[in-house]
């Protein structure tokens, strides 16, 4: 009888799977300001499953550009994005890696690009 009670309380008491990054990168994000060439500005990013679109801000102008696809390698933590096409960029199929970092709950990640003068990518910190 004993046994039986430990067996239904176990099964009870299972636990919730931990966060993945591909879950926790979804949502709406903001940068950090960056010096774009020489122009400051920063990013709203909007991040749904499989796509992002991202906001070009400089002062009180802001671009949205067209929306591109990304993959997360959830073990690695790692996330590829295609390349966003700024004003004035010619389109690329390009693909930038990152290494995430992130906290389970958190409401801020860090991508620090993987090889930075293969692409010319900034490390983003990312806040909700």
């Amino acid at each position: 009888m004993i046994m039986g009670a430990v067996i239904i309380q176990s099964c009870e008491e299972e636990e919730e799977p931990a966060q993945t990054l591909s879950a926790f990168v979804i949502g709406d994000w903001k940068s950090q300001d960056l010096l774009l060439g020489d122009t400051e500005a920063h990013f709203l990013a909007d991040i749904e499953p499989n796509q992002y679109t991202l906001t070009l801000v400089v002062g009180e102008e802001s671009t949205e550009l067209q929306p591109e696809g990304y993959v997360v390698d959830n073990d690695a933590n790692t996330i590829t994005i295609d390349k966003p096409q700024l004003p004035g960029d010619e389109p690329s199929d390009e693909k930038i890696p990152f290494n995430v970092t992130w906290v389970e709950g958190g409401n801020t990640m860090t991508w620090l690009p993987i090889d930075p003068l293969e692409n010319d990518a900034p490390t983003i910190i990312w806040t909700r």
